[in-house]
């Protein structure tokens, strides 16, 4: 899924399905659940995988916080931004990289998927997104 009504950059035919065949490379390399790409404002940009019964809304908005705190808890130790989250559950995890656009490259994944592959494919697939989104923002 694509949501089209997005606040900072025009989302072409193109670009929407460049970023679907990289979200859904990713959810298949790593044997994935789903992947979200969110804007940093909170707002769904992308989906892929199995995202039925996720409440990927909340989602959105929960992660762009998340990434916002740890902005904070970055500048009191000394860095500008943490570029990657991770948080393991029971059985399902989730992995979580800022992009070079500041939005957020979201991947669910279980126990099944290699937490070291998930997190070198979400950095690799991070970079491709990061390039389509410059491009679709045009010159500032």
């Amino acid at each position: 899924m694509i949501n089209r009504v997005l606040t900072n950059f025009v989302v072409t035919e193109d670009g929407i399905n460049r970023i679907r065949r990289l979200m859904h490379e990713l959810v298949s390399d790593v044997d994935a659940k789903a992947a979200l790409l969110v804007e940093k404002s909170g707002q769904m940009i992308a989906t892929d995988g199995d995202v039925q019964g996720l409440d990927t809304t909340a989602l959105a908005s929960l992660v762009s916080g998340a990434f916002a705190s740890t902005r904070a808890v970055a500048r009191l130790i000394g860095e500008t931004e943490f570029q990657a989250m991770f948080q393991q559950g029971e059985s399902a995890s989730i992995f979580m990289y800022a992009l070079g656009t500041n939005d957020i490259l979201v991947v669910v994944f279980d126990d099944i998927s290699k937490t070291g592959l998930v997190k070198v494919s979400a950095q690799q697939t991070a970079v491709a997104l990061s390039q389509e989104i410059a491009q679709m923002q045009g010159p500032r």
